[in-house]
């Protein structure tokens, strides 16, 4: 195609003969074979090709004929498959090829308007599946393509060129005879004589270094220094930088390389005046700058000294160590100052050498408070206190103290009133990294780690309060003593043995991450009833720890999905092995290999009412949740709040228990109020007093200048004002304290089953709605009635009449495929949205091959494919049931079908109202069986449609969440198993029942047997005991004395009186031993009727 773009005009056919156009064709097809083939092609090769293009050639030259939008419509496909194939850039090229080879001017004047696409569908049929072969040599190819394009680009520029110099006027010839190159070239200006002039010069200094002349000046409106700048960056033009090019042109066509694809706009460089060579015509008043240095070190340290010795006397104090003895100067020369070494020197001297008592240390009492402050932050030994980190305790050194008080006094003192206070603080500190920080490899939970974020919350102002003291002590360590610092640190001393003493009561260390979340909510929940004295502490905690439960139930509320990734929930996610069914929602429990502590933990928990409350919401909105995911409503019940951005369950429960505290002291306002109210910021005023002075512009522009910046500040704070922010626990604590001095009731449990009732009510709603409009409950539960309990027996009678055929025949019955698609033809026009969901199923192989109708059906099985969202209502375990009454209600069919259908037997004879004799009374004997067995099938079929009969669907409406429809249905299925006797307190009814359809089945042989013997064969068969005229009384005779020696009529009525008592009396039994009053019809109805 390259070939055909580069060529010159086209030539004139019309004076050629037809071995020059044959010359000209060859010639042409070599070229063009050679410019689409590969470089690396050997001779060999390209001759071949050559060949076979000439050989397609020769064959469509004649019979060409070429339909331009057949033409076009392959291009498109073609270019369309490079695209789809990854190889965009190919069908890109192909098609601005395939452009500009239209767009010629000798394609455009040819009077063949075909011409151009008879080219195109030449080179399409010449191509041999183009776009297998880039993707095999996609590498070469996309060279190919490349290199192409500049060859292609300098054709059209050449062309351009040749059209251009065609259409350019001629030259004047008085412009060509002044060489303007050179001219340019020569330098007017001759250069300084100095060429170290200053570049500071003024202006009035650059007169005398200007070599042009004054009159050279005039017609100028540049001052002649600007001018002779403006002529040396013009002389620059002519001077090329290393890449070719000049400093404000852009790169020539020839430093662009290959075209890309993509089309953009170059932007153009700007003409910059400071790019010129030489400084002896610059003129520059900016302040010449120092060399660029390597960056410097910012912040200056020193190296630390290791030195083991240095650091025990810089950093830590050396009288830490036993082995020192430090004395601290008395404050006056009163000899009572130094009161720790006097005394013990009093008792040596008075003891006379009996007993001598070391000297304590002694320091003084800011060193002390300093210390233990310090003990606060960071226990570690030092010189008043020894921390075991073994025990983790922390004791008073023995014989340290200060210089007004004993070493033994001191010690007493500090052990009684700090050092629980030190501990305290140490455990808490240690219980918050260990949940929060996740060291020790300590496995935690989230809501353990929101309480213990509580807990930091809580100790946070003491430690404020403590860095405060330390500032305190050394601004005035006189005042601030250590009976100040006990005195005011009492109360806080007091508040870190309660946090402490509550977080080892609640928190448990032992068992499955479930166990320790649920365990920690109720043992927080124990200490909010009202007989408790930190109760709205507790309640406070409780609040903050619920969030993270908050949180699963929100992910569980919006997103239908169980967010537990630290599996701390009170319920899981089990999902069955069958992949067709949703995993359903169920409580979780211990390991079996569980110790015998965590079990009775565990059995705590069903005690507390926010358990109970927070497992009976998760298992309930479990099953709504993913009900209304599956039907696409979640989102439809989410939107009907009419909020963007719906509050979080934390939020809502917060907002509801403090609406629960109105109630003893009114609305409290919250600490975010009153910082609003107590302190505004003056810019604020400013921005308000702006709006509201230039309210009397009337000019809407005027105005909005003014006033917008400050209209913007006033709503952005607006905004952030309803922005609520966390609320923090002290936040909590604080409006809790002032609501009342009195004990709270408790409000959590109350606050929180409020919220969840509203939600669960309406995500109930909509559940309903599901089930009763978009999954059509009511009509699968009839359609199951009608098919399974065969209420619609009438229409499925051919069905299983032509199945008990089939059974009794032992022919190939037992297919799934062949079942169903009959049962589905049955069903169609009478069902036609559901036919298609109920299945059969051969469930056992060895069953199905039986010849006993009754034995056999238990082999078969009915399947109905329902939505995930309906397998919550009908279960597995409810399909079983059905197809338990179902197979029922076949035996039963079968029976009827089976009795209604013997044929009266009837003797050749005379005389049809002659006494009977022998044979007479026994085939009356067997009519008298049959008529027995009628009836007891009638009275069993009839208490079962009893129950059968009763509409589950009618029921639906009244149900008003999940859990109760499903426990009516529940109650609905166990009623219809109950009536039809299908559970274990009846399984001796099932026994003689099945003996009684095994009665059938020899009654029906012995029917049959009693027919052959009597002649009554069918009308197409060939009776050869008849002569010519069709009677042989002698025969008849003989045969009917061979069934009375061979008939078991007599055992078969015996058999049938003894299953027709046994059931009599299973029947009283049940009915007038254990109470069950439903069967009291058809004991009656048995028991009158027993045969003697």
């Amino acid at each position: 195609m390259a070939t055909a773009v580069e060529g010159d005009e086209p030539l004139d056919c019309e004076d050629l003969t037809g071995a020059e156009i044959n010359v000209l064709v060859a010639e042409g097809v070599r070229k063009l074979v050679r410019n689409l083939s590969a470089p690396e092609s050997s001779q060999r090769e390209l001759h071949r090709k050559e060949q076979l293009v000439a050989k397609m050639f020769v064959e469509h030259r004649g019979t060409w004929r070429t339909n331009g939008h057949e033409v076009r419509r392959r291009l498109d496909d073609l270019v369309e498959r490079f695209r789809v194939e990854g190889m965009a850039p190919f069908g890109k090229t192909f098609r601005e090829l395939v452009i500009k080879l239209l767009a010629r001017p000798e394609i455009k004047r040819s009077p063949t308007p075909e011409l151009a696409w008879t080219m195109l569908d030449f080179l399409l049929i010449m191509s041999s599946e183009p776009v297998q072969d880039i993707r095999l040599n996609r590498v070469t190819r996309n060279r190919s393509r490349l290199s192409m394009i500049p060859g292609i680009e300098a054709s059209e520029k050449e062309q351009k060129e040749r059209k251009a110099a065609i259409d350019r006027p001629p030259i004047n010839p008085a412009e060509t005879e002044v060489d303007w190159t050179a001219l340019l070239s020569e330098d007017f200006l001759e250069p300084p004589e100095d060429d170290s002039l200053s570049d500071w010069s003024d202006e009035s200094d650059s007169d005398s270094t200007c070599t042009l002349l004054p009159g050279e000046n005039v017609g100028t409106s540049r001052s002649l220094l600007d001018m002779a700048n403006i002529y040396d960056q013009a002389m620059q033009v002519a001077v090329p930088d290393r890449s070719g090019n000049t400093g404000y042109l852009p790169p020539g066509f020839d430093q662009r390389g290959i075209r890309s694809n993509d089309f953009s706009i170059a932007q153009p460089l700007p003409l910059s005046l400071l790019n010129y060579q030489g400084s002896h015509l610059r003129m520059s008043r900016v302040v010449q700058l120092a060399p660029l240095k390597p960056p410097g070190i910012a912040t200056q340290y020193r190296v630390s000294d290791r030195n083991t010795n240095v650091l025990s006397r810089t950093i830590h104090a050396h009288w830490w160590h036993e082995n020192v003895k430090v004395f601290a100067l008395p404050s006056n020369s009163n000899p009572m100052a130094n009161f720790a070494v006097g005394y013990v020197q009093l008792l040596n001297r008075n003891a006379c050498g009996l007993l001598e008592l070391p000297l304590p240390k002694t320091t003084t009492e800011s060193c002390l408070m300093r210390e233990i402050l310090f003990m606060f932050v960071r226990p570690a030994s030092c010189c008043f206190f020894e921390f075991d980190e073994q025990t983790r305790r922390i004791n008073v050194r023995s014989n340290v103290s200060i210089c007004t008080v004993t070493a033994g006094t001191l010690q007493g003192f500090l052990q009684h009133n700090l050092v629980p206070a030190l501990e305290d603080m140490m455990e808490l500190r240690r219980t918050i990294d260990t949940h929060t920080l996740h060291f020790d490899g300590i496995r935690t939970t989230g809501t353990l780690e929101c309480f213990a974020y509580g807990l930091r919350d809580l100790i946070q102002p003491i430690c404020q309060l403590l860095i405060a003291y330390e500032e305190r002590v050394v601004r005035n360590p006189a005042k601030n003593t250590l009976v100040c610092f006990i005195m005011e640190f009492r109360v806080h001393f007091r508040q870190l043995r309660l946090l402490r003493h509550l977080a080892e009561d609640v928190i448990l260390n032992m068992g499955p991450p479930h166990l320790r979340s649920a365990y920690l909510l109720s043992r927080l929940y124990r200490h909010t009833t009202p007989q408790v004295m930190h109760q709205k502490l507790a309640t406070a905690l409780l609040l903050v720890t619920l969030k993270r439960y908050c949180n699963i139930i929100d992910g569980w509320w919006r997103r239908a999905t169980l967010e537990d990734r630290l599996n701390e929930f009170i319920v899981e996610r089990c999902v069955e092995d069958d992949a067709d069914r949703r995993g359903y929602v169920r409580k979780r429990s211990v390991d079996l290999d569980e110790s015998l502590e965590v079990v009775e933990k565990f059995k705590q928990l069903h005690a507390c009412p926010i358990y109970q409350l927070l497992l009976k919401h998760a298992l309930e909105s479990g099953e709504t949740q993913d009900l209304l995911a599956n039907v696409n409503l979640l989102g439809e019940m989410l939107a009907t709040t009419n909020e963007s951005q719906p509050p979080s369950l934390y939020d809502e429960l917060t907002a509801q228990v403090f609406a629960q505290v109105k109630v003893y002291c009114g609305d409290v306002p919250t600490d975010e109020e009153d910082a609003q109210e107590t302190e505004e910021n003056p810019e604020q005023a400013a921005d308000k007093v702006l709006v509201s002075n230039v309210q009397g512009i009337k000019n809407l522009d005027l105005f909005a200048i003014f006033t917008l910046p400050a209209q913007r500040r006033i709503a952005e704070r607006k905004r952030l004002r309803k922005t609520k922010k966390p609320i923090q626990l002290a936040s909590i604590l604080s409006r809790l304290e002032r609501s009342t001095p009195l004990q709270l009731k408790a409000e959590i449990p109350e606050a929180l089953r409020e919220i969840l009732r509203k939600r669960q009510c309406m995500a109930n709603e909509y559940a309903m709605r599901a089930y009763y409009k978009e999954l059509q409950l009511g009509e699968t539960v009839r359609f199951l009635r009608h098919t399974m309990m065969l209420e619609a027996y009438y229409l499925l009678l051919p069905y299983y009449t032509a199945l008990f055929s089939r059974i009794e025949n032992t022919e190939n019955w037992a297919r799934d495929s062949v079942l169903s698609s009959k049962l589905y033809r049955v069903l169609l026009p009478h069902y036609p949205d559901l036919a298609d969901n109920l299945h059969v199923n051969v469930i056992s192989k060895v069953t199905c091959n039986s010849t006993k109708v009754y034995e056999a059906l238990e082999a078969l099985e009915l399947v109905y494919d329902m939505p995930v969202a309906m397998q919550v209502i009908l279960t597995d375990k409810h399909m079983r049931g059905y197809n338990s009454v179902w197979r029922l209600m076949l035996k039963v069919k079968w029976a009827v079908w089976k009795l209604e259908n013997l044929v009266f037997l009837r003797r050749h004879k005379g005389n049809p109202y002659a006494p009977l004799d022998l044979l007479g009374l026994t085939i009356r004997r067997l009519e008298i069986l049959r008529f027995w067995l009628i009836y007891l099938i009638n009275s069993l079929h009839t208490h079962i449609m009893q129950a059968v009969a009763q509409q589950f669907e009618l029921r639906i409406a009244q149900c008003k969440n999940i859990r109760h429809l499903r426990t009516l249905h529940d109650e609905y299925l166990s009623l219809l198993r109950k009536h039809c006797m299908l559970t274990d307190e009846f399984r001796d009814f099932r026994i003689a029942l099945d003996q009684l359809f095994h009665l059938v089945f020899v009654l029906d042989m012995e029917w049959t047997s009693c027919a052959c013997y009597l002649g009554q064969n069918d009308a197409l068969c060939l009776d050869f005991t008849l002569s010519d005229d069709g009677i042989d009384d002698g025969e008849s005779e003989r045969r009917g004395m061979e069934y009375l020696a061979l008939n078991q009529v007599v055992e078969i009525e015996l058999t049938y009186i003894r299953c027709h008592q046994t059931l009599a009396e299973i029947l009283n039994s049940l009915v007038y031993k254990h109470d069950h009053g439903f069967l009291t019809a058809l004991e009656v109805a048995i028991n009158t009727s027993v045969p003697h």
